[in-house]
């Protein structure tokens, strides 16, 4: 291409200083944002995966809704009249708002914010197996004390008698631990 330029009699146009200078002023900066671009890149490939993940834990629940399970969780009304159930006995862990997989993210499965609020209509939040409605009013009582919770969100482990209970930060959600205790539907 250089020799068809030359014999036309056209000459080749050189860079300006102006051009030479940007290109000494900005070769450092492409190097910084050619990682920068690398590094998003990765954390957008991460969040493709986690996002794969999540719309198949969906499928799967969604398809637990139109299958009957076999391991229901039973629940039996105590008399026609109170409208309560009978407590029934349940393993209970803690969970806080976080970003990320393993804590499941900042909003319930419902799409609350937990980092605004833990309550949905004055109860706690917590996240239940899916053989219980969403919206179903809990009673539950571990180490004694009681909670009045509320159903608004779901888990991958969340299953039979587990339930996972949302708490304000990491280490009130570490000191609650895991715990046996007893439930009941209220409402």
């Amino acid at each position: 291409m250089l020799t068809t330029a030359l014999s036309t009699g056209i000459s080749p146009q050189l860079p300006s200083k102006e051009a030479a200078q940007l290109s000494v002023e900005l070769a450092p900066n492409a190097q910084i944002w050619r990682v920068n671009s690398e590094v998003k890149s990765r954390q957008v490939a991460e969040l493709k995966d986690v996002l794969s993940e999540r719309d198949k834990e969906i499928e799967r629940l969604n398809s637990r809704v139109n299958d009957e399970p076999t391991n229901k969780t039973q629940i039996t009304k105590t008399s026609e009249n109170d409208g309560e159930t009978t407590w029934q006995t349940g393993e209970f862990t803690a969970y806080y708002p976080a970003n990320n997989a393993l804590q499941g993210g900042t909003v319930t499965a419902k799409g609350d914010n937990l980092c605004d609020s833990l309550y949905y209509d004055s109860y706690q939040i917590v996240a239940a197996p899916p053989e219980i409605p969403f919206d179903t009013v809990l009673e539950i009582e571990v180490d004694g004390q009681v909670i009045k919770a509320i159903v608004r969100d779901r888990g991958g482990a969340i299953k039979g008698n587990k339930f996972d209970v949302a708490m304000s930060n990491k280490t009130n959600a570490y000191e609650f631990g895991r715990k046996s205790g007893r439930w009941r539907i209220v409402e």
